[in-house]
């Protein structure tokens, strides 16, 4: 599994996720503009396009 992780997460990914972590917790949530809501559905389908990513090579790989 942890070989799986290795080869679909990049140095992007990773600082994609350090600046979804910063934003997250900067965010006013009683006080959300619109644009915050853009960055929260905006991190939200990069972290559902990240897993399934994932998901399928671990399938791929568990098929070899």
């Amino acid at each position: 599994m942890l070989d799986v992780l290795k080869q679909s997460l990049k140095p992007f990914d990773f600082l994609i996720l350090i600046a979804a972590v910063f934003l997250f917790s900067k965010f006013d949530y009683d006080n959300l503009a619109i644009i915050d809501i853009i960055y929260i559905i905006s991190f939200t389908l990069w972290f559902i396009m990240m897993f399934i990513k994932i998901y399928i090579l671990y399938r791929k790989r568990r098929g070899n």
